[in-house]
């Protein structure tokens, strides 16, 4: 990405997290009043606001009005869109950008291929809120950092953006529920995962649960599992030349045919080609 800016000074180290599908980084910056930038990225980008700001940030793109907001807010830019930003007074900002590969985040249930053409800036939308705050504790993590769960929390943030305005209307699980269910998900999902565990997990019933859990994602627990199975299996495939079947049992399906079809629903491609595609 290209950036010129003028009165916006970043603060410290970005966090950050390299994905199957593209880059994140959390950064953190000091915005002098009038300050300016301008941004061209290479890829589509999103760029989520993570909390509230002193003064009034504005966006403006290659057409169409600005978007102005002082609040959290999520902002999608496609490939090569120039975007400026202007703010009013002195802030401090904190946010999140995810610049991704659309040809590598494979067939996305509910979202249009030509989302990824349309900017939508400055929206605000709680489901990819959250997404946003399980991604950047994620990357706050010490040690190996986030992995195959970071994987994970990326698709789902690319979702949630994309299909933004389309979630249902039920009550979805708290900050606290959903980093509860998600990391229990993540932990054991090689293994039939039965919704009475995850109930049990979050203090609710199973039908309860159900909702509420896709209401905070977009996703059904069930769906949830079987993507982070297919990012184990990508993580296989592209390490080692384990044969695929021992790949199908390793990530925990039952056999490879079943594998196959999870496998080219999620990502557009068989197991033996996207394995082809990346030597």
């Amino acid at each position: 990405m290209t950036a010129q800016r003028h009165g916006v000074a970043v603060v410290g180290e970005p966090s950050a997290h390299v994905s199957d599908v593209g880059l994140v980084e959390v950064w953190r910056a000091r915005c002098d009043a009038g300050a300016t930038g301008d941004y061209v990225s290479l890829d589509p980008r999103l760029f989520i606001v993570l909390e509230p700001l002193a003064a009034e940030m504005a966006l403006t793109g290659r057409t169409g009005p600005s978007a102005a907001s002082r609040g959290r807010s999520a902002s999608f830019v496609p490939a090569g869109e120039p975007v400026r930003l202007t703010v009013q007074g002195t802030t401090d900002i904190r946010h999140l950008d995810l610049h991704f590969d659309a040809s590598r985040i494979g067939p996305i249930e509910g979202v249009r291929d030509v989302s990824v053409a349309v900017p939508r800036l400055m929206f605000v939308d709680e489901r990819v809120q959250r997404m946003a705050r399980l991604l950047e504790a994620a990357c706050a993590k010490t040690g190996d950092g986030p992995g195959l769960y970071g994987d994970d929390l990326v698709i789902a943030l690319i979702a949630a953006a994309l299909s933004s305005g389309n979630q249902g209307r039920r009550s979805p699980l708290s900050d606290h529920q959903l980093s509860l269910s998600v990391d229990f998900i993540e932990a054991n999902c090689t293994r039939g995962i039965r919704l009475q565990e995850l109930a049990e997990l979050t203090g609710l019933t199973e039908s309860y649960f159900s909702h509420a859990f896709k209401a905070a994602t977009g996703t059904p627990p069930h769906r949830w599992q079987l993507q982070a199975q297919v990012r184990r299996a990508k993580d296989m495939l592209s390490r080692g030349s384990a044969s695929l079947t021992e790949v199908a049992f390793a990530a925990g399906f039952s056999d490879q045919p079943h594998f196959t079809r999870v496998f080219k629903s999620a990502t557009g491609k068989t197991p033996a080609a996207w394995r082809a595609a990346r030597k």
